[in-house]
């Protein structure tokens, strides 16, 4: 005499987690930097920048340049067109580097807190998941 079986019920499929830990992509993802610039203040700037293009990379490629425009508005303006200049050139060069290391992590980071004692560097961040395309909201 067989027993009747219950009626399996799935759960509905949940957004997948990224096997690797979002802040150490962006130690990774800021390296080239982090090794040239060892002070905290610099440190701090680099790490900030890594998220903001961590961020950008995120936004389809015909938004990254709108996205960017609305980051130099928000500058300084004591910052000359040259120091504008370099940071776009960064900022396009680590959104190269998350393209290449890490093209299908679909985390937007919220938050970010660096601390460093001694020669250790700590990292944590706040993110949440991105659906496979995000637009900026139209104005």
């Amino acid at each position: 005499m067989s027993t009747p079986s219950k009626p399996s019920v799935s759960s509905p499929p949940q957004q997948t987690r990224p096997d690797i830990k979002i802040s150490e992509a962006i130690l990774t993802l800021a390296e080239p930097l982090r090794a040239h610039y060892r002070e905290p203040h610099r440190l701090q700037a680099i790490i900030s920048i890594a998220v903001m293009a961590w961020n950008i990379a995120l936004f389809p490629d015909e938004e990254q340049s709108h996205v960017q425009g609305m980051l130099l508005e928000r500058l300084p303006p004591q910052l000359g067109g040259e120091d504008a200049g370099v940071l776009l050139r960064t900022i396009a060069t680590l959104i190269a580097r998350k393209n290449l290391l890490y093209p299908n992590v679909r985390e937007y980071i919220l938050t970010h807190n660096l601390s460093h004692a001694d020669n250790t560097v700590t990292l944590t961040v706040g993110t949440a998941p991105v659906p496979e395309t995000i637009q900026r909201r139209s104005s």
